[in-house]
């Protein structure tokens, strides 16, 4: 039986990748088709990546957290043909895992590891469920660093991510079960107004729609802003809504917002209720492009930074597709 040529990327400092490490390199030393590399670093990765691009594999298994593989995508679309570009399976290794609970081979870490080993014990098909997602890559950071992630947020999105760093993940909790309890502390403060988590960021936006028109928002407070390419985030949410065929979701709600606590729980669905209006404050968006103009900081797959400032935009480009197998 001819195998495809296949490659591993393991990051051992992701969270799940700590207890588990070890037993996966044992496991994959057996399959004599399939290239085990462990990445420690942003560098080693660097450097890695360029000769991946030239030995052409088949399929690049990305194990790790949603910064690992956001870092790695943006990599094999620096360094890739773009039209020999190799499908991806991506495995949870991290302590969120969002991305790989919409385009991962499942969102339990061991229920991955699982059914990819059964997937290289029956041959490596490549006829699994396939699906394409776009990359977001992110110019105008304060430091000047392109970056690539597939969800992007800031407004409570921040408030929320400093909790979910010394109340949640800093005590060990991970997974869709932490995502809840963090979304659960941080609606119920924002429904309060609880100045800990309501914290508006004042925010200008200009967006390219999939038709090349453009739309423009001044100045306003925002509570909330999340951009994604994924269709589905934690816990099934999905908070686009806009009818629009582009890349980019888009959802924003103003500080202010009328009747936060009955329309919320319609947009995490991404099912609006009559409550979720423009004139109340909630609108949803398709683009290709984003230009945001802000002070403060956002949350990109985990990593947080900050903008340049109010003068100089933070550009979001749609880049990709890339293919998503899912093993069966």
């Amino acid at each position: 039986m001819t195998h495809p040529n296949i490659c591993v990327i393991s990051n051992p400092t992701s969270g799940n990748n700590r207890k588990w490490q070890a037993r996966i390199e044992a496991r994959l030393a057996s399959y004599d088709h399939v290239r085990h590399h462990v990445t420690r670093s942003p560098q080693e990765a660097e450097a890695l990546v360029p000769e991946l691009a030239a030995m052409q594999p088949d399929v690049v298994v990305i194990n790790g957290g949603d910064g690992t593989i956001a870092a790695a995508l943006g990599m094999i679309l620096d360094h890739w043909v773009p039209d020999r570009l190799p499908l991806i399976i991506v495995l949870p290794g991290g302590t969120a895992n969002m991305t790989a609970g919409d385009i991962g081979t499942a969102s339990s870490h061991r229920r991955a590891l699982k059914r990819f080993f059964a997937w290289l014990d029956r041959g490596a098909p490549l006829d699994g469920d396939i699906r394409e997602r776009h990359i977001m890559r992110v110019d105008g950071a304060a430091d000047g660093q392109v970056r690539y992630g597939m969800f992007m947020g800031t407004g409570a999105i921040m408030q929320a991510t400093k909790f979910a760093h010394s109340e949640v993940h800093s005590r060990g909790l991970g997974g869709e079960i932490s995502l809840g309890m963090i979304l659960i502390r941080s609606v119920w403060g924002l429904i309060r107004q609880d100045p800990k988590f309501y914290q508006p960021t004042h925010v200008a936006m200009r967006m390219t729609g999939p038709d090349g028109t453009q739309i423009s928002r001044d100045e306003a407070p925002m509570l909330i802003l999340v951009a994604s390419t994924l269709e589905r985030l934690f816990l099934g949410i999905r908070p686009f809504w806009a009818s629009e065929k582009a890349p980019i979701g888009l959802t924003t709600i103003r500080g202010g917002a009328a009747r936060f606590a009955r329309a919320f729980p319609s947009v995490l669905r991404g099912h609006p209720n009559r409550h979720v209006t423009a004139e109340n404050g909630y609108e949803s968006f398709r683009a290709g492009q984003i230009a945001l103009r802000f002070e403060g900081e956002l949350n990109l797959d985990g990593e947080l930074f900050a903008s340049s400032g109010p003068d100089a935009p933070l550009v979001i480009t749609a880049e990709g597709p890339l293919r998503f197998l899912r093993p069966r």
